[in-house]
């Protein structure tokens, strides 16, 4: 709508389709659409209709409400009639001592991975692969998606007795990267290709039209291939590891036999003992129709920016009628007129300009007319910085000009990092392809097929979605009857009927009774304490909650540490419990009081404590971004991640001074109700001191089972945190307009998300020593 050759295309529509809606209903992408469906209305003598399409719905009600705004929405939702076949795979006796690779597989395999289960989950997907006519294959990253793709190729084509030599290419990978661990080998032959958001379109869609036509027998995929591609040739989905939430898995599992009478076949191969637990409640939830909640954010101010630049771009808009357009799209049906306002003020030319160029005006808001007017430069900056996806600063992958032959340049995009570690002449590996680096410019990396090479794979950064604290609590119910004994006792699932599955659950959970007495559940979790290398303690406690309850909840838990102890704690948080590491003490042990608090202290300590973390700095970039304060450049060319830190920490550093910013709340906002569940963390912490959830504490002198993952993702968390931008590291101290927040947030449950007292401290401090000190919680 920001041109007007499309906006005349556009007012002869009379329907509107949202095919797979669930996937964008509960996020900022679903409110940009909301509102551009508003727009959109304004275009037309008569509102469009509206329908949305979803097999993977909860409350169908609540996406009707997304759908609809404040229209009347008929729902149509007939009962589901396909019967999926689900089946996990385990294809070891025991998935925490695979002795040897080889003895297993039959395989030849990679100097290190003896020990590792992966060749046989590689060897295992393989064979089904070659039992199915089309096979996709799931993973939950691109990296992990390119690194299988590889070993498939690498395991069919020693079948086929066609594995290349690699030692020519062995010396050059050593001195390029200094190690050989992540080399994978190339040749002609290949059962697979892989298929995710970092290959360009083109090479997708000719992956895509491979797989229908029978020519490919496989892809591997992340969430790229999950929605609205149909493909009747699909007779297997596997899943490797435990999907995202009980709707993607039904999405992707359903990707097979999608076809009139077809049955969706899907297999699940879990990476560890743990993992086997999770998949499967997962898999039981899929059948039973036990969906995850879906909810748009509430007020995003960043997007209601955006969105107001690009309508007064195209026409005048009156502020009133405005507003009111604006309250008719469900994420906004409570916006008040303040923020509202604050809103328009920040577009307008309230902060002074002169202090960073962000603050330029972008549109003119005529008070005693309430007309809204665009500046010059206000539609080009909506077309090219435009969106809700965050931007990373990917490097473009291409061929050079002339040898795109019918088709394309564009191979894909990688990440910076990963471009920052590569020289010309490397040669990498890409949706199953290898190519050598030919030139690196500021922008793009461009390449030339290496057919036959030896590729290093590719890595990609990124963050994962934290399980929502409803599945983590049937989890931990599930675990509880593990331990009960009752679940052996009774019918066994056929999903989980295999002799490898029931024996790598039960010697799971009878190692960890046998290391900390109790297994650890929904009703009982488990403070762990063993010593590490250095004689260091380290605490972790095992609860099934989730990361959105657990991280919230790990800042205070620093915060007592410190206190306790005089030390700044490493604490690190994730789905399955909390780690933290205390200096050796010949005091008291600590035990599980550390954990508890009021909670109302507990919410007030996240509330003062999240605009002095990380996770603040990260998103309050992103917001930022959305919100047209830091323009990208001109199309085609790349910012660089670490100069949209930058500029992110010097907007960051002026706007803290205005307590009313919008940026500022939306990025609060964002972190206390779509980053954090403090409403299940209250809940979880009411549970606890009124006894219905107990906490028991052990001392330990291996870390228990259950304890490996967690420590594996400690180390991980600070092997690499010095790499972390200074940006994302220092305190932010801000000044905040309480009423406003107040008013942005709407009425939550628990209370006001921030406390009046706590931000007149924060000025104190600001006022008197200039930087953020941690207050003795």
């Amino acid at each position: 709508m920001l041109t007007s050759r499309a906006r005349e295309t556009l007012r002869g529509v009379e329907t509107v389709i949202i095919d797979e809606v669930h996937a964008v209903a509960g996020s900022k992408r679903g409110a940009h659409l909301a509102l551009s469906l508003e727009r959109l209305d304004a275009l037309l003598h008569t509102s469009a209709q509206r329908i949305g399409l979803s097999a993977t719905v909860r409350s169908a009600s609540d996406v009707a409400a997304f759908l609809g705004g404040d229209r009347p929405v008929t729902v149509v939702n007939p009962p589901a009639m396909r019967h999926p076949q689900i089946r996990i795979v385990v294809p070891v006796a025991n998935m925490d001592d695979v002795s040897s690779v080889a003895s297993g597989t039959g395989e030849d395999s990679h100097a290190g991975r003896e020990g590792s289960i992966w060749p046989y989950i590689e060897t295992g997907i393989l064979d089904e692969v070659l039992r199915h006519r089309s096979t996709i294959v799931f993973t939950n990253s691109r990296g992990l998606a390119e690194k299988l793709t590889a070993r498939l190729n690498e395991l069919y084509a020693a079948r086929l007795q066609r594995s290349p030599s690699i030692a020519v290419d062995a010396a050059h990978f050593e001195s390029t990267s200094g190690a050989t661990s992540n080399r994978v080998q190339s040749s002609d032959v290949f059962i697979a290709r892989s298929h995710h958001g970092s290959v360009s379109k083109e090479q997708r869609a000719i992956t895509e039209q491979a797989l229908k036509s029978g020519e490919l027998r496989c892809v591997v995929a992340t969430s790229s291939l999950e929605l609205g591609i149909d493909m009747g040739a699909v007779d297997l989905v596997i899943q490797v590891a435990t999907p995202l939430s009980v709707a993607s898995g039904l999405q992707r599992i359903g990707r097979a036999g999608h076809q009139v009478g077809g049955v969706s076949k899907g297999l699940f191969f879990p990476r560890t003992r743990r993992d086997l637990v999770d998949s499967a409640v997962i898999v039981e939830c899929m059948f039973a129709g036990r969906l995850e909640n879906l909810t748009p954010p509430h007020n995003p101010l960043d997007v209601l920016a955006q969105q107001t630049v690009a309508a007064a771009a195209m026409d005048a808009l009156q502020v009133d009628e405005w507003y009111s357009r604006v309250r008719r799209a469900a994420p906004w049906k409570d916006l008040p007129r303040r923020v509202f306002d604050a809103t328009l003020d920040m577009l307008s030319g309230r902060y002074p300009s002169g202090d960073f160029s962000a603050f330029r005006p972008k549109l003119v808001w005529n008070r005693e007319t309430g007309i809204l007017t665009a500046r010059p430069g206000a539609q080009l900056l909506a077309v090219t910085s435009g969106g809700t996806i965050p931007d990373r600063g990917m490097y473009s992958v291409l061929l050079p000009e002339g040898e795109e032959k019918a088709g394309s340049r564009r191979v894909g995009e990688l990440d910076e990092e990963m471009v920052y570690e590569s020289r010309v002449n490397d040669i990498i590996t890409l949706g199953a392809t290898s190519w050598r680096i030919q030139q690196i410019t500021r922008d793009q990396v461009i390449v030339t097929p290496a057919p036959g090479r030896s590729a290093r794979l590719p890595f990609w950064r990124g963050e994962g979605n934290g399980r929502p604290a409803e599945l983590g609590e049937m989890i931990g119910d599930f675990l509880h009857l593990l331990a009960d004994g009752a679940f052996f006792s009774g019918t066994i699932p056929p999903w989980l009927a295999e002799e490898n599955t029931i024996a790598n659950i039960q010697g799971l959970i009878e190692e960890q009774r046998n290391a900390t007495g109790i297994v650890p559940g929904s009703r009982h979790l488990v403070l762990e304490r063993c010593r590490d290398e250095i004689g260091d303690w380290r605490i972790i406690l095992h609860s099934p909650y989730g990361r959105r309850v657990h991280e919230p909840w790990a800042v205070a838990i620093a915060g007592r540490i410190h206190a306790l102890w005089g030390a700044d704690a490493s604490v690190v948080a994730s789905d399955d419990g909390i780690v933290a590491r205390i200096p050796d003490t010949d005091g008291k042990l600590p035990d599980a009081a550390i954990f508890l608090f009021e909670p109302e202290k507990l919410l007030q300590i996240v509330r003062e404590a999240v605009g002095s973390s990380a996770l603040f700095a990260a998103r309050f970039r992103e917001c930022a971004a959305r919100a047209l304060l830091m323009p990208g450049r001109t199309p085609g060319h790349r910012t660089p991640l670490w100069q949209q830190r930058l500029r992110a920490s010097q907007l960051l550093e002026i706007a803290q001074g205005y307590p009313d910013f919008p940026v500022i709340l939306e990025t609060l906002r964002e972190c206390l109700q779509d980053v954090y569940d403090l409403p299940a963390l209250e809940r979880l912490m009411r549970r606890l001191n009124g006894g219905e959830i107990q906490i028991s504490d052990v001392t330990t002198t291996t870390p228990s089972p259950f304890a490996t993952s967690l420590l594996f993702g400690y180390v991980a968390e600070f092997m690499y945190q010095s790499d972390a931008p200074l940006a994302e590291r220092r305190a932010s101290v801000l000044s905040l307009d309480s009423e406003l927040l107040r008013n942005l947030l709407g009425q939550v449950d628990p209370g006001e998300l921030l406390d009046p007292q706590v931000i007149r401290q924060v000025g104190r401090r600001v006022a008197t020593t200039g930087s953020w000190q941690k207050s003795e919680r």
